[in-house]
Order: C-alpha cells, then structure tokens, then sequence
C-alpha cells in the first residue's frame, strides 16, 4: 500500500476535529428538542368526547378517561378505549419522527416514513 492514498496526519486531525463538532452539535440539538418535548403530554379524544386516553412524556399510557355516559355502552367501550390508545400512540410517533426530522435534516424524510406505517384512516388527521 503506498503512502500516496494516505492523507496527511493534519487532514485527518482536521477531519476528527469537524466529525467531533457535528455530534456536539446534533447533541445539543437533541437535548433542546427532547426538553421542548420532554414538557409535551399527548391527549387523544374519542370522536364523541367521551373518552380520553393520555400518555406521558415517554409515550407510555398515563390517564384514561371515561365519562359514565360511555358507561352505558359497553359493548363498544372496549374497542373505543383501543382506538384511542391507537390514536394517541399515532401522534406520538408523529411527534417523534419530527424531532427526528429536525436532528437528520434533509437527509432524508422521517415524518414520511412514520407517516406510511400509521394506519389509512389516521394518516389525515397528522398531516401537516
């Protein structure tokens, strides 16, 4: 192997250099993005209001809420409840695909890929 394809000890101390500034910089970028969002709760509603599921900052179920009229029917709550879990669980991957986005830039399309996997019928209600 020749000594002529190597670069030189400074080009590759340059290089080291910028590679180490990019992560610093895409770290602070994440943590100020993880902290705008660490403050967000996602709330999900039924279409008729009457149930309410909320995650926590995680994305892990935190609240259900059924209002007693929804207790009158019950054999629709169950799959209600699931649907709004659904929801929720939805936009919160939305959320974290654009916090993604904004750390990957253009290098490619996160918020699409996210997007694609969500079910048809809640692909509407996340475009933005």
């Amino acid at each position: 192997m020749s000594d002529r394809n190597r670069p030189a000890p400074e080009e590759m101390f340059r290089r080291l250099q910028q590679m180490q500034e990019d992560a610093e910089r895409t770290l602070a970028k994440y943590e100020q993005l993880s902290e705008e969002l660490g403050t967000v709760a996602i709330e999900a509603y039924s279409d008729d209001g009457l149930v309410r599921v909320k995650l926590d900052a995680d994305g892990r179920l935190a609240e259900i809420g059924i209002d007693e009229h929804a207790m009158r029917m019950r054999q629709s709550l169950g799959p209600t409840i699931l649907a709004v879990i659904a929801q929720a669980k939805a936009e919160y991957g939305v959320k974290m695909a654009e916090m993604a986005q904004a750390l990957v830039g253009d290098k490619f399309d996160v918020n699409a890929l996210v997007r694609n996997t969500l079910p048809e019928h809640m692909r509407d209600r996340f475009e933005r």
